[in-house]
């Protein structure tokens, strides 16, 4: 698995299209979902993933490290919402905990951790 995170708007979808020869047709957008197709080469936008699970009362922890054999060969694309001011709202900080959480648990089994800021990238494992 391949795991690219940063901000948002910095050209990680692009970058992995190209750097990895794959199309649209092969991502999985996450915009309104709860479950991942594992069929697709690319996982984009895991946080509102994970955000959706939220809201619908599901567990998003124990859920994508299900499915980490399904994943090996995926490349995992997450925005960083790691930075700027904690929200005061108990309901997104948890999210953002759990974004959190879920990206340690994904590097750690990542064969490459790759961070994009300005389109460029960053190698990080």
């Amino acid at each position: 698995m391949i795991l690219i995170i940063g901000g948002a708007y910095q050209g990680k979808l692009e970058y992995a299209k190209n750097e990895y020869l794959l199309t649209d047709g092969d991502v999985f957008f996450c915009e309104n979902e709860t479950y991942i197709d594992t069929s697709k080469h690319i996982v984009y936008e895991l946080e509102k993933l994970i955000f959706n699970r939220m809201k619908s009362g599901l567990e998003s922890e124990k859920y994508i490290a299900s499915l980490k054999s399904e994943l090996d060969g995926a490349i995992i694309i997450v925005n960083d919402i790691s930075c700027g001011v904690v929200p005061i709202d108990a309901d997104v900080r948890e999210w953002r905990e759990c974004v959190g959480r879920v990206c340690a648990m994904l590097a750690r089994s990542a064969e490459r951790v790759i961070r994009i800021f300005c389109g460029l990238p960053q190698v990080i494992k």
